[in-house]
This record gives structure tokens, C-alpha cells and sequence, in this order.
């Protein structure tokens, strides 16, 4: 695996679209897409933001996105396994009805579209960026905060999991099958054991550093307003007008 830090691939990201205007185009293209009602836009979504991604920082987007997919895929199946209707598949005393199947889908290809654009944004922007955004949008200052604080949360659950995988790896953890499972079932439960303690020492850290709530702002240009119309654009024509 490549052990690249967050911040490192936000910083050497060649991102089309720069500056403020990157957070404004996320915040519009998750509104297009929870508002759609059309699965096309979910499925536009999904490969606009995936391209744009790997585009952007190649192969560490995929490394970004994939711990989501590992959480998601478990609560579709669960979807269609309890979701009531006219029988589709039976498989011995497990059925799945057509109506389940098919909101297990609608759900996962608009789950997949918002997964891929914030993982465009945590792979693209830095927190200085899209603090500058979140003011300039008029937000709450705890809003800001506790926006901001999430999202370090989530750059150290992704450095947590890198180096727990690292250290599984040495230890031959994926050699075969059987213990690939096994060493996925304890990673998923000492990443976030891990993650937590990892988080209260950087509250420590910033109250020793006597953090009130006020952050700096960084000067930033905008840049590929081209690309941020003509994706959005899309997705509103694949929601709507198809």
C-alpha cells in the first residue's frame, strides 16, 4: 500500500478546479445529487468525481474511498434482505423481494456518488481552503468547528488504518484467504479504538496550544470554473432533462 499522508496528497494534488471555488463545487454537486430523481445523476456523479479524483492525485484517491466502501456495501445487503415485497430471490429461508433490490440499488449508486465527491474534496483540499470556504458561505463559527475537527478525525482514522495495514502486512495477516478475513475483522475494530485515542490527544494538543475556536485565514485563488459548470451541468441534465 502506499503510505502517503493526507496532507501530503491534498498538497501535491493537481486538482483542475483550485482555490474556493473547489469547496463550492462540492457543497452544489451534493445538493444536485440528493435532490436528482433520477438514478443517472448518481451514476454521472459517480464517474465524473471518480475521474476528476484520479485525475487529481491518481491511485491515492482509490485509497481514500475504498475504507467507505468496506462500511456501505455490509448495509445494502442488509437493505434488500429486509426490505418487504414481492419475492425475487430466494436462496433457502433467506428472500430478497424485487422492491428491496431495487431500493438497495437506488440507495447505493447515491450513496457511491456522495462517497466519491467528498472524497474529492478530502483529496483536494486542504483544511485552510475549505475553512476559508465555510466563512465565506456565512456558516456558524461551531458549525466551522465542528466541520473541521470531523474532518481531521478523518485524516487520522485514514493514517490510523494505513499503519495498522502496514503492520498486519509484516506480520503476513493477508497470506491467504482465511486470515485476510480475520485480519480485516481486527483492523476494523483497533482502527477505531486506535482512531479515538488518537483524537482526544489532538484535543490535548490544540487546548496546550490554547485553541479558542479562531483559525487563521489563508488567501486562496479560484481557479477551473470551466470544469466545476460544465460537471455540474451534467449532472443536472442527467437528473432532470433524461
Amino acid at each position: 500500500m502506499h503510505h502517503t499522508s493526507l496532507e501530503q496528497i491534498q498538497i501535491t494534488a493537481n486538482s483542475r478546479i483550485e482555490g474556493r471555488l473547489n469547496a463550492y463545487f462540492v457543497f452544489a454537486a451534493l445538493v444536485l445529487l440528493l435532490v436528482a430523481p433520477s438514478r443517472l445523476a448518481y451514476v454521472c456523479a459517480l464517474a465524473c468525481f471518480v475521474s476528476l479524483g484520479i485525475d487529481a492525485t491518481g491511485h491515492d484517491y482509490l485509497q481514500v474511498v475504498r475504507l467507505p466502501v468496506y462500511f456501505l456495501l455490509p448495509s445494502l445487503v442488509l437493505i434488500a434482505l429486509f426490505t418487504s415485497g414481492p419475492t425475487a430471490v430466494s436462496m433457502g429461508p433467506l428472500s430478497i423481494s424485487s422492491t428491496g433490490i431495487d431500493r438497495s440499488i437506488t440507495t447505493g449508486l447515491r450513496s457511491f456518488g456522495s462517497m466519491t465527491i467528498l472524497g474529492y474534496l478530502v483529496v483536494t483540499t486542504t483544511v485552510p481552503q475549505l475553512f476559508v470556504a465555510l466563512r465565506s458561505l456565512r456558516c456558524p463559527q461551531f458549525v466551522i468547528e465542528i466541520s473541521l475537527l470531523t474532518y481531521r478525525v478523518i485524516q487520522i482514522l485514514l493514517d490510523e488504518l494505513r499503519r495498522l495495514e502496514f503492520a498486519a502486512r509484516g506480520r503476513l495477516g493477508f497470506r491467504t484467504r482465511r486470515s485476510t478475513f480475520r485480519t480485516a475483522k481486527l483492523l476494523s475494530f483497533s482502527v477505531f479504538l486506535k482512531s479515538m485515542s488518537r483524537a482526544e490527544t489532538l484535543n490535548d494538543a490544540m487546548l496546550a496550544r490554547n485553541y479558542n475556536g479562531e483559525m487563521p485565514m489563508a488567501r486562496t485563488t479560484s481557479q477551473g470554473h470551466g470544469y466545476a459548470a460544465a460537471v455540474l451541468t451534467l449532472i443536472a441534465i442527467a437528473g432532470w432533462a433524461v
